[in-house]
């Protein structure tokens, strides 16, 4: 009994503690909340003499993500995820099981941390599952205006602008000339778009805003008034920056603004002098103080003057210089332009973003789909509306999956967090990012986005209104947005560790040709030494993004990276949209990130040709250097849209076949329901001469490609080619059609519904498994000669998985098929079946009433039975007393244990569709058993037949699956027999009939999902740092080391080729002297290589063991707090490791991490091996708890190893090269 024993103690620990690591305190509760909830039922049912009210309760979520191995089309029957589902559906526990079809993944539920952990170890020996990961948490990257924001001077008051960075006047010294091969000072392009690469930048134009409104206008003859209206040319200023700080203006009459000592100020200086040097000082409302050489400050408040006499600022003091368009720029007319200092400033330190809408704003474009996965969009903004991606295939507000990709109604996208169709932003984060990328631009409405027009913004929510989530929901999302078809995904998110499962999705994204940009994430860390996911991950298609300030510096809170952060974006400071039509400033990576997701839509708008890798190519390659970010970035620059859009039309894009094959056909000949197999025939182009090879792929229903069937074909000159699939396959969910396409070494065709590739409509032929039990008719002859009333009653087959409707034929004397009378839908009946091995001990029967019964009295140790049924339909429990807590009875949500005989019977309802009853039963002490008795509604069918002309003797009934039908299990009833009695009719042999006609499905309704209202900006503020990703860096930066490897370590072979996993973990009580010898080391060496999968102690690194501060140990018993200490480690596979060991290793360490069983069995084995040395073990307060705690784990790509080692410790591998599910190469 000592697990049980162990989880009583978790119990007691949950209510008692008070202070430990997050990840500990989650675990804690979860299970704590689900032991004080049984615990609590039993004593209520004691107390009152019956059961606590039943219905929906809220179910632990446990979750892990199964990865599927890539197999070759052939063998694709026995390993595609849709086979796999009902095989996890099986397993004990499991409450809910969802395939990933388009990342080759599945996510799984269970009800208990311990039924996750034992679903993983029994998934490692099935050779179809490449990998199984436990879930983990992150959150969104973003902070409220404060630090760095030009809004927000409480850090450094009044602070000075500086003057803006130089930039290169040489085309040579210039990213987008340089790839051109260009020289000189002023290159046109060829396709008429001029580059000002080459020449210096003038200074920009801007018009002074007063407070009260009016511009600031100079006369020719150097006179200053004031101007109602919109700026026109006396009211337009250059503005020059100047060494010493401070700022001048420049009319358009070549003079300059000046202020003498008495306070008058003209505009009739030619030079600059001191005299026409302002200090402009930001007063933290967007607005700024301009002081002249005397000392006093410009004011506005005569109103038809301009003064400088005033030496305290007030109102009329506060000016806003608003850019103006100079030639070669365009600006919108959004009235909060001149808020988006990301998009232009007078600072310099912007994106150059006028100057690309010059050539390009994406209005005349053939659009592009971008899906921001985060806390979902209001796509009723009056920003946005006009740019939500609108599912073709989904008819709104009719409450059906039209589309049958699982969700109803997802008309612009999904919510995998409340698991429907309805994708609306209740927190902000998600609307704000979506502003910057593609805010409808020049529609005189709030802001504009990178990306005018042409955006197609498809809202995935994952995270909360908290701003937090689960991964295998973003796993999820990334699914949905590579079926539907998005290019760019924006990703401001993060946090916690690594997780191999969502590395792969981001790669298999990679190879539908997505790509992912992410954000650093917000502790001002470094990312080369301390990871943030999913930025860190070293893909091909993923861009990792850091923030900037106004003034051309990395913001205060970004992370940043040398080696693997790639570029800075404006983060600091960011106005945009937040739902109900608001606007808010925000700062943080999360701001940074959507003007890299904008910018990489913009730029594919312009060249659609391109491939993902080149867009990704043109962005990091055509940033601007900056002195503050050089070290700091990959590239040490801040994106320029201007001058990605001038090499973007440098770059080759892919030269696919002008010619595609003329046809494609394809019939289902597998009768297995969801399994295709047969031959696809192509007929080959008229024109073969640029063309090598022709493809099959899977597309979507709205069009878009999933994976490619079978091999390329070579073009061998012949009019047809075949290509049999001798093994059926097993379509994605959403996948609707094949399409041949040409390709060759240069480009291939793309796979779309809608192009010059032919496609042809995949039609499962599958037939029913089963048929009608029975078919009855109720009626008599109508009054009228030769017509009849009455009804058709059917009793629905036992499971109804492979039926769709019942066709219902007129049936003639002479055996014929008569036309058809009409159909009866399916509605997923199935009648009570068991499955598991304990089955064999369950006994069932039926009561006179119709009832199914199911009595276990008495049961055994280790049972394992389910028992599904559809509803609607009741159960009712008649018979009750197992071991409390461990013996349990789970009835759809609800979970039994214990005795309620004293409490029955008791009724507990079953919803529409299938419910699961799991009984299990562990070892020793058993109860007494249980009865129950299951009701169902449903399991008749009738079909009403008024005033119809007879046209046969009788009815036939055919199940049908689509228009395929199982003619040897049809039923036919005589009409004018003996009153209706049925007759079954059987078919020769067996042989396929097609109805005349597909029957139809009707929709049905549904409420609205129930959302909660978007956070204010004051809730938002407060709730900020639960979903803001904190590393413990306070913890760690004030611990004290008492040991570390100071040894400079060369890398290993296997560390070079797979890389590391690092971690760490806390442990209390141990002797405070002994914590650091060689010997506790080694038993640390040991404890880590027993516990983790393919690990020897040869390759365990201890790196360094921390003291924590005393101070953060206060609530720790007394003879704990002297001994804890963090040992931090990294790990890497045993020599001749498989790509996916170091997957399974960081997969255990996230189980450690998040399990309380699994880190007390590490604490055992370090016991042990501290004994085996011949130390005393760990003492503990809780005799059931070893008092180890793990950290996240970080998976290190080779790369960041060798950026983290001096250059002379890194040794060429040749040949670091792998694939980890993809078919792009990851270079190291």
């Amino acid at each position: 009994k000592h697990r049980k024993a162990q989880a009583c103690c978790v119990q007691m620990a949950t209510c008692a503690s008070t202070q430990v690591p997050g990840a500990m305190v989650l675990w804690l509760l979860v299970v704590g909340t689900l032991a004080i909830r049984v615990d609590s039922s039993l004593a209520d049912a004691g107390v009152a003499g019956q059961l606590p009210p039943l219905g929906k309760q809220e179910h632990s979520d446990h979750r892990v993500i199964v990865r599927y191995s890539e197999m070759p089309p052939g063998d694709l029957d026995t390993t595609e995820i849709d086979k796999q589902i009902q095989k996890l559906k099986a397993h004990p526990n499991v409450v809910r099981a969802q395939s990933l079809p388009s990342l080759g993944m599945a996510v799984v539920s269970l009800d208990s941390a311990e039924a996750g952990e034992e679903l993983m170890e029994t998934l490692q020996h099935d050779s179809s599952v490449e990998l199984v990961v436990p879930d983990t948490w992150v959150s969104a990257f973003d902070l409220f205006a404060g630090g760095d924001s030009p809004l927000d001077v409480t850090a450094e008051p009044n602070r000075r602008l500086r003057s803006q960075h130089a930039l290169p006047v040489q085309c040579s010294a210039h990213a987008a000339c340089r790839m051109r091969g260009l020289i000189g000072d002023c290159c046109p392009a060829k396709d008429g778009m001029m580059l000002s690469c080459c020449s210096s930048p003038g200074n920009d134009l801007v018009a002074l805003q007063t407070y009260g409104g009016t511009y600031v206008s100079a006369s020719p003859d150097g006179a200053i008034s004031q101007i109602a209206g919109a700026p026109q040319d006396s009211e337009i200023f250059e503005i020059a920056f100047h060494e010493d700080s401070g700022v001048s203006f420049r009319s358009l009459y070549g003079k300059y603004l000046t202020a003498d000592a008495q306070g008058v100020v003209r505009a009739d200086r030619a030079v600059v002098t001191h005299h026409e040097k302002f200090e402009m000082v930001e007063d933290g409302n967007g607005t700024v103080y301009l002081k002249s050489s005397f000392g006093k400050y410009l004011g506005a408040e005569d109103l038809e003057r301009i003064t400088a006499d005033r030496t305290n600022a007030s109102l009329w003091e506060r000016f806003r210089v608003q850019p103006q368009a100079v030639p070669g720029q365009r600006l919108p007319d959004d009235p909060a332009f001149s808020k988006l200092w990301g998009m232009h400033s007078y600072h310099g330190f912007d994106i150059d973003a006028p100057e690309a809408w010059q050539v390009w704003t994406g209005e005349i474009g053939k659009g592009i789909t971008v899906a921001v996965i985060d806390t979902g969009i209001d796509y009723n903004h009056e920003d946005l509306s006009e740019q939500m991606w609108v599912n073709p295939m989904e008819i709104p507000g009719n409450g059906v999956d039209d589309d049958g990709n699982g969700y109803i109604d997802d008309v612009h996208g999904a919510d995998f967090a409340n698991e429907d169709g309805d994708p609306m932003d209740d927190q902000m984060h998600g609307t704000h990012c979506a502003g910057t990328i593609a805010g409808i631009g020049n529609n005189a409405v709030g802001v504009s986005g990178v990306a005018w027009r042409g955006v197609r913004l498809m809202a995935l929510k994952f995270l909360t209104s908290t701003g937090s989530g689960r991964t295998s929901d973003a796993i999820r999302a990334i699914d949905y947005a590579v079926a539907h078809g998005a290019r760019i995904a924006s990703n401001s998110w993060g946090g916690g560790g690594s997780s191999s499962a969502l590395r792969t999705a981001i790669e298999r994204a990679e190879g539908a040709g997505m790509l992912f940009t992410a954000a650093a994430g917000n502790e001002a860390s470094n990312n080369d030494e301390v990871p943030s996911f999913p930025a860190n991950y070293d893909i091909s298609n993923v861009i990792s993004v850091a923030s900037t300030t106004y003034l051309g510096e990395m913001s205060s809170f970004s992370c940043y990276g040398n080696s693997t952060v790639h570029v800075a974006a404006p983060g600091s400071g960011i106005y945009s949209t937040v739902p109900n039509n608001g606007y808010e400033t925000l700062s943080g990576t999360s701001m940074a990130t959507p003007h890299v997701s904008g910018l990489a839509a913009l730029v594919w708008m312009y060249r659609p040709q391109l491939s993902m890798h080149q867009v990704r190519d043109i962005i990091i390659g055509s940033v601007r250097t900056l002195p503050a970010l050089d070290g700091k970035v990959i590239t040490g620059g801040l994106i320029n849209a201007k001058d990605a859009l001038e090499a973007a039309w440098a770059f080759d894009p892919p030269n696919p076949p002008a010619h595609a094959p003329q046809a494609i056909e394809f019939e289902d000949i597998d009768p297995r329901i969801g399994a295709y197999g047969g031959v696809v025939t192509i007929t080959a182009a008229a024109d073969e001469s640029d063309i090598d090879y022709y493809r099959v792929y899977m597309v979507s229903g709205a069009g878009f490609q999933l994976e490619a069937v079978g091999e390329p074909i070579p073009a061998t000159g012949e009019p047809e080619l075949t290509m049999e699939l001798n093994a059926s396959f097993v379509p994605p969910m959403y996948a609707r059609a094949l399409v041949a396409v040409s390709g060759r070494a240069s480009g291939e065709m793309p796979a779309r519904l809608r192009g010059l590739a032919p496609h042809v409509d995949i039609e499962d032929y599958g037939l029913p498994i089963l048929g009608p039990k029975s078919v009855s008719w109720i009626g008599d002859p109508d009054t009228k000669k030769d017509f009849v009333n009455g009804s058709l009653l059917v009793e629905r087959a036992t499971d109804e998985a492979s039926i769709t409707t019942y066709n219902v034929y007129w049936h003639a004397e002479s055996g014929a098929r008569g036309p058809m009378l009409g159909s009866i839908a399916a509605v997923g009946f199935l009648e009570p079946v068991c499955s598991g091995p304990s089955c064999g001990l369950i006994n069932m029967s039926m009561a006179d009433d119709g009832a199914y019964v199911f009595e276990h009295r008495p049961y055994g140790d280790m049972e394992d039975a389910e028992i599904e049924a559809s509803g609607p339909g009741n159960v009712e429990l008649t018979y009750f007393d197992t071991e409390d807590y461990y013996d349990k009875l789970t009835v759809a949500d609800m979970e039994l244990s214990g005795n309620y005989t004293g409490s029955l019977p008791y009724t507990m309802q079953l919803g529409d569709g299938r419910s699961s009853i799991v009984w299990t039963s562990d070892e020793s002490i058993p109860g007494n058993g249980w009865s129950f008795q299951i009701r169902q509604e449903g399991s008749m069918a009738e079909l009403k037949v008024e005033a119809t002309k007879v046209l046969g003797s009788g009815f036939e009934v055919v199940p049908a699956y689509g228009k395929n039908e199982l003619v040897s299990d049809a039923i036919v009833v005589e009409i004018f027999g003996e009153k209706g009695k049925s007759q079954s009719k059987g078919a020769q042999g067996g042989k396929r009939r097609l109805s005349a006609s597909q029957p139809s499905q009707s929709g049905r309704n549904r409420a609205p999902a129930q959302k909660k209202p978007p956070l204010t900006s004051a809730q938002a503020k407060q709730q900020k740092e639960p979903w803001l990703r904190q590393l413990d860096l306070t913890s760690r930066n004030s611990a004290r080391v008492v040991w570390s490897a100071d040894q400079v370590e060369q890398l290993s072979d296997v560390a070079a080729h797979h890389g590391r996993v690092r971690s760490s973990f806390t442990v209390a009580g141990l002797a405070e002297q002994a914590c650091t010898l060689p010997a506790t080391r080694v038993a640390y060496t040991q404890a880590l290589a027993r516990q983790l999968p393919g690990v020897e102690e040869s390759g365990v690194r201890l790196v360094r063991v921390l003291v924590p501060p005393l101070e953060e140990l206060k609530d720790t018993a007394p003879q704990e707090r002297m001994g804890t200490v963090i040992v931090e480690f990294e790990i890497e596979p045993s020599a001749g490791a498989h790509i996916t060991d170091l997957d399974r290793i960081e997969s255990k360490l996230i189980l450690l991490s998040t399990s309380h069983r699994a880190a007390d069995e590490f604490g055992v084995a370090l016991a042990v091996a501290l004994k085996a040395s011949g130390l005393p073990p760990p003492l503990h307060s809780h005799a059931s708890s070893s008092g180890v705690v793990f950290a996240a784990p970080q998976q290190l790509s080779p790369k960041m190893l060798a950026a983290a080692l001096p250059p002379d410790a890194v040794t060429e591998h040749p040949g670091n090269r792998r694939l980890r599910g993809s078919a792009s190469p990851q270079y190291i």
